[in-house]
């Protein structure tokens, strides 16, 4: 029997950032403040806010002399400074700028979005970070004038630790959003669907205690139907913090103290765990702590595998009935990000008989794949990487998430989703 890799297709898009990227499991089960709402923004075809006239970027300088970031306001009539976000339009956030500006539709290219907010943390030693579902396709990301951040990749989630550069009052966060298309990208010049741009998925500001849980992993141990295997990452200073996992539907515990890189292990065996599947879509409660953090989460235990042609799931054959979807609301033809979006998408599915669904053709909102499980849908969650690929540009297989020689397996995906029923795109 071949096992099929099981992964979360998010790393597509690599990124390169001035501080290091962070993971955040389950950030809508933490202590989050919205950012959402009206943004200022500038559009900026020629991108005279993010280079200088001799085409340098300003946020390379040491001391930037102009940038749109800086948020910066004339003093007086002698001051060249021509742009200001208190007078400039907003957009929606989450939100496309094609649906929300008619004279957007086809805009590709940079618009720059800024929003002022405060902050009160509840614990004084409490951590804080920018996060942002997704940004299609290229941002950069500025604090008070500082930049935090380069992601590049439309579809996956990123965030940034902002604790010593965040201010109690007024804070200014600036997004410069470019959607452009490169034959070295992921996807290429040539797509299937529309390149909605924008902040198009939720952006939050998210408190955690001062070593909190990252990241975790929970799924059926392989070659069983009755252990779970359970992996919980710790970040922070004090790693070797005592780890507790919980299952309160199926009555099974443990703790362990995590090692000095923060990892904590588990294996926990009950008699009486039932499988999911599209016919009963059973999902177990885990509850996973350590020191002041604790994560709630619901997970349904499978096995997928393939034989010969066949697929199998929980070691039985499977018929797919299904259909590809687009993270789009047609009725409003815009980009689909809310919870609302993904019951009315897989609604519909299900209205068609589908116990699957294929998510054409990029990773999209955790939405989806949460609904999915409680609706009992399978799902296929896929890289866009076909058609115009530059499989000799090294660049593009390592944005696209390849490894030479080596299957693409994410060990510790960082959504929070693992052990959910995503099918893996075989390679193309």
């Amino acid at each position: 029997m071949k096992k099929i890799i099981l992964f979360l297709a998010v790393a597509f898009a690599g990124a390169v950032s001035a501080r290091s990227e962070v993971m955040i499991a389950d950030v809508f089960a933490r202590q989050t403040t919205s950012l959402n709402g009206k943004w200022n923004v500038i559009v900026d075809p020629y991108d005279t806010g993010y280079f200088d006239y001799r085409r340098q970027p300003y946020d390379a300088a040491a001391k930037p002399g102009g940038g749109f970031f800086l948020d910066q306001h004339a003093k007086d009539k002698a001051d060249l400074i021509e742009y200001n976000f208190d007078t400039s339009p907003t957009l929606n956030v989450p939100g496309d700028w094609n649906s929300q500006d008619e004279k957007l539709f086809y805009y590709e290219g940079s618009v720059w979005y800024r929003k002022k907010f405060d902050v009160q943390k509840s614990v004084p030693d409490h951590r804080l970070f920018i996060y942002f579902g997704a940004a299609n396709y290229e941002a950069d990301v500025y604090l008070n004038g500082k930049k935090i951040g380069k992601h590049i990749g439309g579809f996956t989630p990123f965030a940034y630790e902002i604790t010593k550069l965040v201010k109690a009052k007024n804070n200014s966060l600036v997004v410069r959003v470019n959607n452009n298309r490169h034959a070295d990208a992921v996807p290429t010049v040539n797509t299937d669907w529309w390149n909605y741009g924008g902040l198009t998925r939720d952006v939050l500001l998210v408190e955690t205690p001062a070593t909190f849980i990252s990241n975790f992993r929970t799924r059926l141990k392989a070659g069983t139907t009755n252990t779970i295997e359970a992996t919980v990452q710790l970040d922070g200073a004090d790693k070797s913090q005592t780890v507790k996992i919980n299952f309160p539907s199926l009555k099974i515990a443990a703790e362990m103290t995590a090692d000095t890189n923060g990892v904590a292990r588990f294996e926990l065996t009950t008699p009486n765990l039932a499988l999911w599947s599209p016919e009963n879509p059973v999902l177990n409660d885990v509850e996973i702590s350590s020191g002041a953090d604790v994560l709630k989460d619901r997970v349904g235990f499978r096995s997928i595998a393939t034989r010969g042609t066949d697929v199998l799931l929980n070691g039985h054959k499977v018929f797919l009935r299904g259909i590809c979807i687009h993270e789009e609301e047609p009725l409003s033809g815009r980009r689909a990000w809310s919870e609302a979006d993904a019951k009315e998408l897989l609604g519909w599915a299900k209205e068609l008989n589908c116990n699957f669904v294929r998510l054409a053709h990029y990773p999209h909102n955790e939405h989806m794949a949460r609904l999915a499980d409680e609706m009992g849908i399978m799902v296929w969650e896929e890289t866009p990487v076909y058609w115009t690929i530059e499989w000799t540009n090294a660049a593009t297989l390592t944005n696209a998430g390849y490894r030479r020689s080596m299957p693409l397996a994410l060990p510790m995906p960082p959504s929070g989703l693992q052990g959910r029923n995503t099918i893996p795109l075989s390679r193309q």
